[in-house]
């Protein structure tokens, strides 16, 4: 069942998740909190599992956010590891040239 769903083209926002899942860590606090002091002082949504949805949603988009702004102004080093922290180097990154 999971080789076939790796295959489903629809479950590569899910993958993208998984692949930046150290980004959403970090950064999902901030988006979350706020969301769910918002929804919790405004009171426009009474359900609690709504809310939860909700607030759960807009923290991961919101992380995800926060990490393309940090890599716009350059602030590349909040989200990677440090190279002294490293077990084993880094892979290098394949790159491919252009034909002649």
């Amino acid at each position: 069942m999971g080789t076939l769903l790796a295959r489903a083209h629809w479950l590569n926002l899910l993958r993208f998740c998984g692949k930046h899942s150290i980004v959403i860590y970090l950064a999902f606090f901030l988006p979350m909190a706020a969301t769910r002091t918002l929804l919790l002082r405004a009171g426009p949504i009474h359900d609690i599992g709504t809310i939860s949805l909700v607030v759960t949603i807009v923290g991961v988009v919101g992380a995800l956010v926060l990490w393309r702004i940090a890599l716009l102004v350059g602030a590349n080093s909040l989200f990677e590891r440090p190279a002294a922290f490293w077990i084993a180097p880094k892979k290098p990154h394949v790159t491919l040239q252009a034909a002649e």
